[in-house]
């Protein structure tokens, strides 16, 4: 990586021309018909914020795994607000590729690093946006407290394409994922994607479940289902919270399965788990039936367990049971080595052991890499974050989970 000092001064024009000098010595001057010329290539903008100097220091680590899929001009933004006021400065640098086999440079791609502190944090995206190369989808990867509110984030966000976010990062993960569903509720977020890198990370959860419900023998005791419970390891940042990926899990499911929350009925604790009630209308009920009448009760807990191997804020198991005549469960369980996910279905005294998944521990840059490829909402994820949010009520004396 080369990198150079820009002075005190943001002109467009002087900016490019330096980014294009810059390539130029990091391309050694070779001729283009070279057959060792080194591409500069850029397949999208990237706008990148940060609060920390921590933050933009890891972000910098990833950035070549990630322009190594997507060549992007990338435009980093450090605001630390909370620090003393310090105006903007600029760096450029060059991040290339180089060929496996030789060990030459392939593919050049551009960042421009923007910090501030204070109060010229705000000035921040008039000096990022100018910079953004015209008709390239424009990606934001927020990586600070969602607040709607914030006029930091307004201002990016109507100059992007797709909001990149990760739940499991959130420093306040209750108001962050509510405040992650007022994008939905109040922001026009129709010509704007979302991406949560932690809803992600759930894809082969969501599967292994989804997958009992394609088994027409288990659909009898499916049907029936009145006890989910949810274990997940608690957050780093707020250990003693519900950890997001224990929320969506059950949003998904919920939103999923016709649930509804007893709203008058408020969340019990005991010990490490939280229970909530939820209600469902039996098939063959007439839904013209007042509410009571037919429907079928079931019981969520949520529980924090000891993490072990396993990363914080992940989940440990998911159980779906019936205590009927005949009671079943369904589990999904994560090794205690934190390897692989394996399924079990148990009707009555059968066991039936099933699927067994490696877990991809992926890398930032591989998950963010593949949702550079979606651009519309995912409007499961919506309708999970919506029901999950309902499991979160501010108006609590103390925050949901601090038991």
């Amino acid at each position: 990586m080369q990198l150079i000092q820009i002075e005190k001064t943001f002109d467009v024009e002087v900016v490019e021309r330096q980014l294009a000098e810059l390539w130029k010595q990091t391309s050694g001057e070779r001729d283009m018909d070279d057959e060792a010329a080194v591409l500069r290539a850029r397949v999208a903008s990237l706008l990148v914020f940060v609060a920390t100097n921590e933050l933009l220091d890891e972000v910098h680590q990833m950035l070549r795994e990630l322009t190594g899929i997507h060549p992007s001009r990338v435009l980093m933004m450090l605001g630390a607000r909370d620090e003393p006021d310090r105006d903007i400065e600029m760096s450029l640098a060059s991040i290339f590729q180089t060929d496996k086999r030789t060990g030459r440079k392939r593919l050049c791609c551009e960042e421009v690093t923007l910090k501030a502190q204070g109060s010229f944090a705000a000035e921040l995206p008039s000096v990022a946006l100018p910079l953004l190369i015209p008709d390239l989808t424009t990606f934001l990867w927020w990586r600070d407290a969602v607040q709607v509110s914030d006029k930091i984030f307004d201002t990016l966000l109507r100059a992007t394409d797709r909001l990149v976010i990760d739940s499991a990062e959130f420093e306040d993960p209750e108001n962050d994922l509510v405040e992650t569903n007022k994008f939905f509720v109040q922001a026009n977020c129709e010509d704007v994607g979302i991406s949560d890198l932690n809803w992600a990370r759930l894809t082969f959860w969501r599967e292994l479940l989804a997958d009992f419900y394609d088994v027409p023998a288990y659909q009898p005791w499916l049907d029936n289902l009145d006890h989910v419970r949810i274990d997940y390891v608690g957050p780093e940042r707020k250990p003693s919270t519900v950890a997001p990926q224990a929320l969506l899990i059950a949003g998904w499911l919920a939103s999923r399965l016709g649930w509804n929350l007893r709203s008058e009925q408020p969340p019990q604790e005991n010990n490490e788990t939280l229970e909530f009630n939820f209600w469902s209308r039996d098939r063959g009920s007439s839904p013209t039936v007042r509410e009571g009448v037919g429907d079928r009760e079931i019981k969520l807990e949520l529980t924090r367990v000891e993490g072990g191997e396993r990363k914080p804020g992940r989940l440990v198991r998911v159980e779906l049971r019936t205590n009927a005549d005949e009671p079943a469960s369904f589990t999904v369980t994560r090794s205690a080595d934190n390897l692989h996910l394996s399924t079990e279905a148990k009707l009555g005294r059968e066991v039936h052991r099933g699927r067994v998944l490696p877990v991809r521990n992926r890398s930032a840059a591989q998950l963010f890499s593949r949702e550079m490829e979606i651009l519309c909402n995912d409007k499961i994820y919506q309708e999970a974050l919506a029901l999950a949010t309902t499991l979160i009520d501010p108006s609590r004396s103390a925050p949901l989970g601090q038991l």
